[in-house]
């Protein structure tokens, strides 16, 4: 409900990005690199709702359980998996809407 059209979006970017679950890198010249984390500009309504969403789908969804053994195979910490997780479940969101048809998985995972 506190989402706004997704017609104006032209991407699922632009999507994540309203939300504010797009990483923000901290660097600062060439030797300073910090930790990355997301970027919260968005909706903190949202994004609490796409958290707890996150959070079953990892541990429940047999459809994302590629998608997260592959983050833990590159040595992702949890949280890290869970913001992936919120981003993709927005991305999925996106495509259904703008698309106006159902879910797909093979299309979602490209498998």
């Amino acid at each position: 409900a506190d989402m706004p059209d997704v017609s104006r979006f032209e991407n699922a970017k632009q999507y994540a990005a309203f939300v504010g679950v797009t990483p923000s890198h901290f660097q600062s010249g060439t030797s300073v690199k910090g930790k990355s984390h997301i970027s919260r500009l968005g909706s903190r309504k949202i994004r609490k709702a796409l958290y707890m969403s996150a959070i079953v789908v990892k541990n429940h969804n047999n459809a994302f359980q590629a998608f997260v053994n592959r983050l833990v195979s590159k040595g992702k910490r949890p949280k890290v998996i869970i913001v992936a997780i919120m981003r993709k479940l927005l991305h999925i969101f996106f495509g259904i809407l703008k698309s106006n048809k159902s879910f797909n998985q093979n299309l979602a995972f490209h498998c």
